[in-house]
């Protein structure tokens, strides 16, 4: 194992020193794009926004030490990324099954690979999904995966924030149901023990998600106790919903309604409470979109993953004329292959154009705003925010303006979504802790070393169970 720890974990914020980001050429914020500014942070909020050279907000007390100063010239801040969707730990399964449709990669190659994976493999290939993130710009990931134990320390020691939650699958199986039950409610008293009693007083870096895979994986009793569960630890619900066309046609035939709808019928959707976070949302007719915005479902689109696996186009225009709350998200590295919002924010705006034959659909400043976090409050409880404004998180990511992809700066957010790439973040800010300066992360050398490790170790696992 990676280390020796308790299992009893409370992942509490963990604020850096005071910090100000002095010279800012420029900053995306609600109020639009502002020049010459100074970023001023204390105890992992941003306390002011103000002209360049500008005196503290607060004074100071005498005797005090004074906040780290970060000279920003040549630099542009823009909120960290919100990746909606991912399933972190798949980075070691990166490249492993390609060009596949979905019900083949999943049965064929993923499930049974990630039945050989350990909990140090979790650890490290979360680790190094973190690391990924953090040299691209992203601040949040909403994860479903195996082991959250070790998700949930992996995520902390990178210091990003997460929702974690314990992929459930029970396939109508009323043992294997009752296995799956006792397993998340185990996870939930060790890793965070005594939440339901007890909710913290503040939000929490890394906390707990209710995450049934799929109406196509598990029970209606399932997917009906996981909300009743969320609901008693005041807690999201997050799964994967209407991906492909396939998804749909089972659903009809097998439980007689679309997916979403299904789900509503469950009464799921109405006892959550505008707390569904539901990734892909692909195929939905009129009454399912009416569906999602009358309850307030987070719809999370996933753009590279829908595009390699041939799943289909996300309706962003059904979704926007509605107003119907949205994230971006990468999903996990083997549908992907990375983890790189700026890949995301790019083709989900040629997407819409291409698909549509509209070159005005999906405009850069709407895909910066939704993958920012800006169309979705739905993570808000939890301390995540999705701008730059007095009394947000300090979740941001500075780019280098100097950086041959940045230049000429006719528009900023054009050159974020058109031109960009990951490659363009200097540096990453996470809850007033500085992640990332000058694209050097503390301990990327030991991440990669026991991610390669961890990769190598499990293809020796598999490789002997198919000889």
């Amino acid at each position: 194992m990676h280390r020796t720890r308790s299992m009893w974990y409370t992942f509490f914020m963990d604020h850096s020193a005071d910090l100000v980001l002095r010279n800012l050429d420029v900053l995306v914020t609600p109020r639009g794009t502002l020049t010459n500014q100074d970023l001023w942070i204390s105890r992992g909020s941003i306390t002011a926004i103000l002209p360049q050279g500008s005196s503290p907000p607060t004074p100071p007390p005498a005797g005090s030490r004074p906040p780290r100063s970060l000279d920003c010239r040549g630099k542009g801040a823009i909120p960290g990324f919100k990746n909606g969707h991912t399933h972190a730990a798949m980075t070691l399964l990166r490249g492993y099954g390609d060009d596949m449709p979905l019900q083949t990669w999943l049965q064929e190659r993923i499930w049974p690979a990630e039945a050989h994976m350990t909990p140090e493999d979790i650890y490290w290939g979360t680790r190094l999904a973190a690391l990924e993130m953090i040299k691209s710009g992203t601040t949040f990931a909403n994860d479903m995966y195996f082991h959250p134990a070790q998700a949930a320390r992996a995520f902390h020691d990178a210091g990003l924030r997460a929702g974690l939650g314990l992929a459930l699958f029970d396939f109508d199986d009323p043992r294997r149901q009752e296995q799956v039950r006792e397993r998340l409610l185990q996870n939930l008293e060790t890793i965070w023990p005594g939440r339901k009693e007890t909710p913290p007083a503040e939000p929490e870096l890394v906390f707990p998600v209710i995450a049934p895979h799929s109406v196509y994986t598990c029970s209606n009793e399932l997917l009906q106790w996981c909300a009743r569960q969320a609901t008693e630890h005041q807690l999201l619900y997050h799964i994967h919903m209407n991906e492909t066309r396939r998804e749909v046609e089972d659903c009809l035939s097998l439980r007689g309604a679309r997916p979403l709808i299904h789900l509503q019928n469950l009464g799921v959707l109405e006892a959550m409470e505008h707390r569904v976070v539901a990734a892909h949302m692909v195929w939905l007719d009129s009454s399912e979109l009416e569906s999602a915005t009358r309850w307030g479902v987070t719809a999370v689109h996933n753009p590279a993953s829908n595009m390699k696996l041939a799943s289909g186009c996300f309706p962003w225009q059904d979704y926007a004329r509605r107003g119907t709350p949205l994230m971006l998200a990468t999903d996990g590295t083997a549908s992907n292959n990375n983890l790189d919002m700026f890949d995301e924010m790019k083709l989900a705006a040629l997407l819409q154009k291409h698909h549509f034959q509209d070159a005005t659909r999906l405009p850069a400043g709407e895909i910066l705003a939704i993958a920012t976090g800006a169309r979705s409050n739905v993570f808000e409880p939890w301390g995540v925010g999705g701008a730059l404004t007095e009394g947000a998180p300090a979740d941001i990511a500075l780019i280098d303006l100097d950086h041959p992809r940045m230049v000429p700066l006719h528009n900023l957010e054009s050159n974020l979504v058109y031109s960009a790439s990951g490659s363009v973040v200097d540096t990453v800010i996470c809850n007033g802790r500085v992640l990332m300066e000058d694209r050097q992360v503390p301990g990327e050398a030991e991440v990669l070393r026991e991610a390669r490790r961890c990769s190598q170790s499990l293809g020796d696992r598999i490789l002997r169970q198919v000889s």
